[in-house]
């Protein structure tokens, strides 16, 4: 009788341990620029007026919800800001992914943020290509099982070239 209760005791410490490991550990949710499309390009050899719509995907394979604070989209040119939105608040559902549509209006111009790289941006403009980088963090909190809330961010590092005379984007790769 004893032997039996031992068998049981561990058979249910094992069942337990394998639903420790599999369900409850956090993984870190992913952050990924899935699309963008160009829409009203203006540019000249000085400067660069654009809307960028993009299609921004957040995925969360735990086996609890994500609930993430708001945060922001930035578009860079050789370190410079040329562009920035806001991500509102939300929340992603367990082992979901939530898409989100951002809009940023990216304005270059070698007279303002762009004087240190004036002279690339102007070359870059006469070859019809601008290599633009995107990056967003969404900071919050993993909860599993109503018992375990875990802090963590979702980050998304981008890069892309903005094709001038075809209007697109070429070449998106994020890591």
């Amino acid at each position: 009788m004893l032997v039996y209760i031992l068998l049981a005791l561990v058979l249910q410490s094992t069942a337990l341990l394998i639903f420790g490991l599999v369900m409850l550990r956090i993984k870190t949710p992913t952050l990924q620029l899935s699309s963008a499309a160009v829409k009203d390009l203006h540019y000249e050899p000085t400067s660069l007026n654009v809307t960028v719509v993009a299609e921004v995907r957040l995925r969360n394979m735990n086996f609890g919800r994500f609930k993430f604070r708001g945060g922001n989209t930035t578009f860079l040119y050789e370190n410079a800001t040329v562009g920035v939105t806001g991500i509102y608040d939300g929340r992603v559902g367990s082992r979901e992914k939530r898409e989100m549509n951002v809009s940023v209006k990216v304005m270059a111009s070698t007279d303002r943020q762009l004087s240190e790289n004036s002279m690339d941006f102007s070359r870059d403009v006469d070859s019809g290509l601008i290599k633009l980088r995107s990056f967003a963090k969404l900071k919050g909190e993993v909860r599993v099982v109503k018992i375990i809330n875990r802090h963590t961010a979702a980050v998304m590092d981008c890069t892309m070239a903005l094709n001038l005379t075809g209007q697109e984007i070429q070449d998106l790769l994020c890591e």
